[in-house]
């Protein structure tokens, strides 16, 4: 159980706002509080910058130092709420990396393979949907995943580094009121966010994928 956020714009955009309401989010939004640790990934077309702590993010300042007047064109901000039985170590933080990707979740898989590296659920749902060279074959990784798996939850946030994009799942299997996504694209780019933080986003479907380049939602796609 997590909360969480992605962006993507076709300028740099200041981050410690998004941070700001993941940790809000983190302290006393829904189920709150998400205090296992956190981690975020930010791009630029020339850099990017990884952090994660085992500290709370409503409880460590020190991010702020990270990214002062750093200015990003994507990124992804996660604060985990560890699922029972799984560890919390800074080996469990999001996002994780394969290949050039990176991936945050929010949810437990059940039946998921922990013998992995990190002893994680989310780690095992990466390894299955990872490989992907077009919106639909993703789609079609995700679908075989959730149809051979129970969990609460497999809402996701994925970008691709060497494509320059990011993708969004929303997918659960019950509380819709804590699953929902909520996102928002305008001149200035897309977020999407675990809660409507400002009363204003647009709601996720169950099912629904969403494929984001420069700022602008270019494809959508359902698993079920």
């Amino acid at each position: 159980m997590c909360r969480m956020a992605a962006f993507s714009s076709n300028e740099y955009v200041e981050v410690g706002k998004i941070i700001i309401n993941v940790s809000e989010m983190a302290k006393s939004g829904k189920s709150a509080p998400h205090d296992d640790g956190y981690g975020f990934v930010l791009f630029t077309k020339e850099r990017k910058l990884e952090y994660k702590s085992v500290v709370a993010i409503f409880e460590d300042d020190f991010w702020k130092s990270v990214v002062e007047g750093f200015k990003a064109s994507a990124g992804i901000v996660h604060a985990r709420k560890a699922s029972e039985n799984l560890d919390k170590t800074k080996l469990q933080l999001h996002p994780f990396h394969i290949s050039g990707k990176y991936l945050a979740h929010n949810g437990t898989v059940y039946n998921a393979n922990i013998e992995n590296d990190f002893r994680s659920d989310t780690y095992d749902f990466f390894l299955n949907i990872f490989s992907f060279d077009n919106f639909e074959a993703l789609i079609d990784n995700v679908r075989r995943y959730v149809t051979n798996h129970k969990y609460s939850g497999l809402n996701f946030l994925l970008y691709d580094e060497i494509e320059d994009s990011l993708y969004v799942g929303c997918i659960y299997s019950r509380s819709p009121d804590y699953f929902t996504l909520y996102y928002d694209q305008n001149e200035a780019g897309f977020v999407v966010y675990s809660e409507n933080v400002n009363g204003d986003l647009t709601p996720m479907e169950n099912g629904e994928i969403l494929k984001v380049s420069n700022g602008k939602v270019t494809q959508k796609g359902r698993v079920f």
